[in-house]
């Protein structure tokens, strides 16, 4: 099945700010008010600010869901829907005004929001792309496993300098849904405790999940981001072969990860 990441939605408590983060500082752009309380920039990133709602369901109480989830673009997602029932998973069909067109909200075993939309006309770029997206996963294994069978993802092998960081490859610890030979696509993890120290960086990027933005020029958003006195981790090329990777917070404290080919 052929598959891209379609983007990332991230909570933002304060849309001004993350805007000004993501729009200028980071070089997305100007974003599209989808509506009052959302952002989009280019196909790749949505902001959200969460709805402080409560809602009661036979298995207990629900809080703001839909604000932190990845959206995974398929061409058919009539067999995602079906390899999901036959497996008895948890499915809801998105409301169309969502996406644009069809959808279906699921969890992944380690229980990480996914929407599996249906494939539509290309974006045009917009100069960056969604490089990949990270999610933490204490069985990788597990939920490698979910997304090759239910959506027919091929998982791949990760692609590292020769000067490889303080972190492992295996892939009982890390994995990658490859859409390519850069490691573009999902990455699964498992989270790190140690990981930041060890590399000597100020984020923890094994932790909590992280979308990864690619740009033309990954200095000047560095340049950009501590004029404006937020705090980066330089991790240059270290996990993948040819990537240059920089971490940060934006103010919603989401980890970030800014990256070019070098």
């Amino acid at each position: 099945m052929t598959w891209s990441i379609l983007g990332a939605s991230l909570a933002a408590h304060d849309l001004a700010a993350s805007g000004h983060v993501f729009g200028t500082l980071l070089g997305l752009g100007a974003p599209r008010h989808r509506d009052a309380r959302t952002l989009e920039f280019g196909p790749g990133l949505r902001l959200q600010r969460p709805d402080r709602v409560l809602s009661r369901t036979a298995g207990g109480l629900l809080g703001p869901a839909g604000a932190r989830h990845v959206a995974i673009a398929v061409d058919d997602l009539h067999r995602v829907a079906g390899n999901l029932g036959r497996a008895a998973l948890p499915c809801l069909e998105a409301e169309r005004a969502e996406f644009g067109t069809d959808a279906l909200w699921t969890l992944d075993p380690a229980s990480n929001l996914v929407a599996f939309v249906a494939r539509g006309p290309a974006a045009p770029e917009p100069g960056w792309h969604v490089h990949h997206v990270n999610l933490p996963a204490a069985d990788v294994r597990e939920a490698t496993a979910f997304y090759v069978e239910m959506a027919g993802m091929r998982e791949g092998r990760w692609q590292a300098p020769a000067a490889r960081g303080d972190f492992s490859i295996d892939p009982a610890e890390l994995s990658v849904l490859t859409l390519g030979t850069d490691n573009s696509g999902l990455h699964i993890i498992r989270p790190d405790p140690g990981f930041a120290l060890r590399n000597g960086f100020a984020h923890n990027p094994s932790i909590g999940g992280h979308p990864a933005f690619c740009v033309p020029d990954v200095g000047a958003v560095k340049a950009r981001l501590e004029a404006a006195g937020v705090l980066v981790s330089d991790a240059g090329v270290y996990a993948m072969a040819g990537m240059r990777q920089i971490y940060l917070l934006d103010p919603a404290s989401n980890v970030i990860e800014v990256n070019q080919r070098v």
